[in-house]
C-alpha cells in the first residue's frame, strides 16, 4: 500500500496555524466575492495554461430538461476525450492525481483508466443563496475549538477561508436543496465479483437551506433547529426491509450533538441510536465509517484539521452520462471499480485539507486527506490512512450541475477498500425510474 505523502508537488502552501475562535472576515475581504472570487469563494479566473477555464456564470439549462425528478440531459454530450490516463502513461500525470487514484491504477492496471475531457465551470447557485454566503463571510464564526458554527445561514459559512477547519465546515455546510425526496440504490461489489444490492427511500428537509427562513428564524447559535431532518427507509436487502432511521443533524454539534433514532420491524419499536457517529460501521455491508460518507460529516473534534493548500487535479465532474437510465448497474459497476467507460474526468482546482488524529483520541483512520472542489465545496476525493500510515480506503465522488437546485452537487460515491479490494457504490440512480425531487413543498 502507498505510504502517506505530503502532497508537496503543485501545492501552494498556506498557513497551518492553530484555529482561531473567530472566522469572519473584514468587509474588504468579503468584497472579493464580487471581484476576483465567485460568490461562494472560488477563483473566477482560469489557470495560466488555459486548461482550467474561467468561471462561467451564464450557463443555460438544456431545453430538453423536463424538471425536478427527471434525469438530467448531458449539456456536454458532444465533448470529445482529450486524452486517456492508463497504467502505462501514469507517470506523466502523477502530479495531478491523488494517492488514492494512483492506488487504483496499481491495483487494476489492466482495467482502470481515466478519460480526460475539457473542463467546464458552468454551475452557480441561486441569487438568494449567494447573497447569504456573502453575508456569512462577515458574520459566521467558529465556536471554541472549531467544533461548531454560529451566525451562518444557507451554506458556505467561510467563503474566504484561512484555516483547514473553515474549509471543512464549508464542505459540510455547502449549499444544497432544502427538500429532497427520492429512491437510491447502493451496491457492494466484492473482490470475487459477487454483489449485495441495497435500496432506500430517503426524504429530507433542511431548515438551514430553506429560503423561507432567515438567520434569525433558523437560529444564530445553530442549536435551536437541526440543519437537516432526514428519514431513510430500507427496501433492500430483504433481511433489512422496513428498517428506518431518523436523523437530526445540527451545525453546532458541540452544543447540540447529532440525534438519531432507528426502527427495526422485528423489534417493532423506535430506539435512540447513539452509535451513529464517528467510526461506527455504516452503509450497505458496513463498508464505511459513519463520518466518512460523502468525504466527511459529523463532529470534527477528534482531528486537527490543517489546510495544506490548493492543487490542480483530475476529478470526476459533470458525470451526467454515468446515471443515465439507459445504463444498468451491471453496466456501470465492474469487478474492482466503477466502469471507466462511463466516467468523465476534468482538471479542476481543489482545496486540500488534512485531518490528523489528536493525541488520546481513537479512530480507525489516523489521517484523512480531503480534496474539495472550489466551485461547489463538495469533497470529490477522500484518502483515509490506517494507524500504520498506510493508505487503506479511498472515496471518489461524481458530481453534476443540478438544474433544479440550482448548483453543483455530489452524486454517486464510490468507497474503495484498497486492501480487501471490495467497494461500495452509493447513491446509484440508473434503475430508480427517476432522480430525487428537490425544493418541493414540505409536509
Amino acid at each position: 500500500m502507498l505510504k502517506r505523502s505530503f502532497l508537496a508537488v503543485g501545492i501552494t502552501a498556506l498557513s497551518l496555524a492553530s484555529t482561531p475562535v473567530l472566522a469572519k472576515v473584514t468587509p474588504e475581504e468579503a468584497a472579493r466575492l464580487n471581484n476576483d472570487l465567485t460568490p461562494i469563494g472560488a477563483e473566477r479566473a482560469g489557470n495560466a495554461e488555459g486548461t482550467i477555464p474561467p468561471w462561467n456564470p451564464n450557463f443555460q439549462i438544456p431545453a430538453e430538461y423536463q424538471g425536478t425528478g427527471n434525469y438530467y440531459p448531458n449539456p456536454y454530450k458532444d465533448d470529445e476525450v482529450l486524452f486517456t490516463i492508463t497504467a502505462d502513461n501514469i507517470d506523466q500525470y502523477k502530479d495531478k492525481l491523488t494517492p488514492g487514484t494512483q492506488a487504483l491504477f496499481k491495483n487494476y492496471p489492466e482495467t482502470f483508466r481515466m478519460d480526460i475531457y475539457p473542463s467546464r465551470r458552468d454551475g452557480r447557485f441561486s441569487s438568494f443563496a449567494e447573497q447569504q454566503v456573502f453575508e456569512n463571510a462577515t458574520r459566521a464564526e467558529l465556536i471554541e475549538g472549531g467544533n461548531g458554527v454560529i451566525n451562518a445561514f444557507m451554506g458556505t459559512p467561510f467563503p474566504v477561508p484561512k484555516t483547514g477547519i473553515e474549509v471543512l465546515w464549508n464542505q459540510m455546510m455547502r449549499i444544497g436543496a432544502h427538500t429532497s425526496d427520492g429512491m437510491y440504490s447502493a451496491m457492494v461489489v466484492y473482490r470475487n465479483g459477487s454483489r449485495l444490492h441495497g435500496r432506500q427511500h430517503t426524504v429530507s428537509y433542511s431548515p438551514f437551506l430553506d429560503p423561507e427562513n432567515t438567520l434569525e428564524s433558523f437560529g444564530a447559535k445553530g442549536d435551536e433547529n437541526p440543519r437537516i431532518y432526514q428519514v431513510t427507509k430500507t427496501l433492500k436487502p430483504t433481511r433489512e426491509k422496513g428498517t428506518s432511521y431518523l436523523v437530526h443533524e445540527f451545525i453546532n454539534p458541540k452544543l447540540k450533538p447529532r440525534a438519531a433514532w432507528s426502527y427495526i420491524p422485528g423489534v417493532r419499536r423506535v430506539r435512540r441510536a447513539p452509535t451513529i457517529n464517528y467510526d461506527s460501521p455504516q452503509g450497505l455491508g458496513n463498508m464505511e465509517t459513519t463520518d466518512a460518507f460523502l468525504g466527511f460529516n459529523g463532529a470534527p473534534d477528534k482531528y486537527h484539521w490543517k489546510l495544506v493548500g490548493k492543487k490542480e487535479i483530475y476529478i470526476p465532474y459533470n458525470n451526467y452520462d454515468f446515471e443515465s437510465p439507459e445504463l444498468t448497474y451491471d453496466d456501470v459497476l465492474l469487478q474492482g471499480h466503477a466502469n471507466p467507460e462511463h466516467i468523465r474526468y476534468e482538471l479542476h482546482r481543489v482545496w486540500v485539507v488534512r485531518g490528523e488524529l489528536k493525541e488520546g483520541e481513537r479512530h480507525v483512520y489516523k489521517t484523512r486527506d480531503l480534496f474539495i472542489d472550489e466551485d461547489s465545496w463538495q469533497t470529490v476525493y477522500a484518502d483515509n490512512y490506517d494507524n500504520r500510515d498506510e493508505l487503506w480506503k479511498t472515496t471518489h465522488i461524481n458530481s453534476i450541475n443540478l438544474f433544479d437546485l440550482p448548483g453543483i452537487a455530489g452524486r454517486t460515491a464510490f468507497y474503495y477498500d484498497l486492501i480487501s479490494r471490495d467497494y461500495m457504490a452509493a447513491n446509484l440512480l440508473n434503475e430508480e425510474n427517476g432522480v430525487p425531487e428537490y425544493n418541493q413543498e414540505k409536509n
